[in-house]
């Protein structure tokens, strides 16, 4: 099949939706089939509205950095409004189609609303995934769901959990036509290699690693009461934007923490190392935060592949789709955190053995070339999913 993926997004973005688009583009790519990624510019420089050339160099560290490097891209003009902004959803949207009808795609997959819409409106199969939260008001989102009910050449939606799956459908969503696929995994990049390479994580140990976005409602507050109550854990925060960065290192230096260190932004290929050296791995939002009834990390699968311990916080959206292959402890509770990974860290390596096996099935599960076939499979692309996944 010929399958077109857009997304408005910079190559560079740390954002996980941006994440989650270019790989999930990958995992058609994966499946054989001719795909074509068409994303925002990399070089913002030029005039706006103008088609910026693309530097093969930086198109090629930003594809190793994500760990696709076949990836066949093209870029949109110049734009510098808000990503939010609707006249550069609908600019995006207008370009992409056109892109898109030169392309002859058989299919498209995105998670723009204007874009879908545009795409749709050609005649062209088309995914649109959301994951917008309950009650977004976004008219571009509410056009995509209307589009699900329609007779001629109806969008299909696909989201990451139930409760959003039931909120669409409220809202007029065809319920056949709307479905749930979880978040994916690169297995080729998470997964544990025999022999490991040099650590990129100080201190004796042992080591308890946060890999993601420094939001409050990430949990990180409560990473840092851990922290202080276990002063013989050395503790490590990977990622973040640089404004949380700073306002976490604020927060470290004021609690007198000397256990926690900041790693600040990694490429989304270089994080894997962090990961297969923890001793654990946290996961531990908020559920003081709406999403704690439908979030699906990306580094959950990531996790999962890396074979190492995973402590959760007890929240719906995590439940859904977790047993007791993790610890889960109390969420918005520092103390609870430190004991549960105390006691994760004294797990008998029979139960870890246990436990790993079973995470890594799921991971297994969650890779993005299945994520690819069970799009395609919602989309009504069945024996087309079995086919390629077989030849994958």
């Amino acid at each position: 099949m010929r399958i077109a993926c857009l997304s408005d997004i910079q190559l560079t973005s740390p954002r996980a939706h941006a994440i989650n688009a270019v790989k999930t583009t990958g995992g058609f790519v994966r499946l054989g089939h001719e795909v074509l990624f068409l994303c925002a510019p990399l070089d913002l420089s030029g005039p706006a509205g103008s088609q910026a050339p693309i530097d093969p160099r930086a198109l090629a560290r930003a594809l190793h950095d994500l760990g696709e490097p076949s990836l066949r891209v093209a870029c949109s003009p110049i734009d510098r409004r808000h990503p939010g902004d609707p006249r550069r959803c609908l600019a995006f949207g207008a370009w992409a189609a056109d892109r898109v009808r030169v392309f002859n795609a058989d299919m498209v997959y995105t998670r723009d609303f204007a874009a879908a819409s545009a795409c749709a409106d050609l005649g062209i199969p088309t995914i649109i995934e959301s994951h917008a939260y309950v009650g977004d008001t976004n008219p571009l989102l509410q056009a995509c769901i209307d589009a699900t009910a329609r007779t001629e050449n109806p969008m299909t939606l696909c989201t990451i959990s139930a409760r959003l799956r039931e909120h669409y459908v409220q809202r007029g969503a065809a319920p056949d036509r709307t479905h749930i696929v979880p978040d994916g995994v690169d297995l080729d990049l998470f997964s544990r290699p025999a022999r490991l390479p040099p650590s990129p994580l100080s201190g004796h140990g042992p080591h308890v690693v946060y890999a993601g976005h420094l939001y409050d409602y990430k949990g990180i507050p409560d990473v840092l009461v851990a922290a202080g109550r276990l002063p013989e854990t050395c503790f490590h925060l990977v990622g973040g934007l640089p404004e949380d960065i700073a306002r976490t290192a604020e927060a470290i230096e004021a609690a007198g923490l000397r256990n926690v260190t900041l790693h600040g932004r990694v490429p989304h290929a270089a994080v894997p190392p962090y990961l297969w050296h923890a001793d654990v791995l946290l996961l531990p939002p908020s559920a003081r935060e709406a999403s704690k009834d439908w979030t699906s990390p990306v580094k959950l699968g990531e996790y999962f592949a890396s074979g190492a311990e995973v402590v959760c916080t007890s929240i719906p959206a995590l439940r859904d789709w977790l047993d007791d292959e993790v610890t889960w402890c109390n969420p918005d509770d520092g103390e609870d955190l430190a004991r549960t990974i105390a006691r994760t860290l004294e797990l008998a390596s029979a139960e870890r053995a246990r436990r790993r096996h079973v995470r890594l099935r799921k991971a297994v599960g969650w890779s993005y070339p299945q994520r690819a076939a069970a799009l395609l499979r919602c989309a009504g692309w069945a024996s087309i999913a079995e086919a390629s996944s077989q030849a994958a």
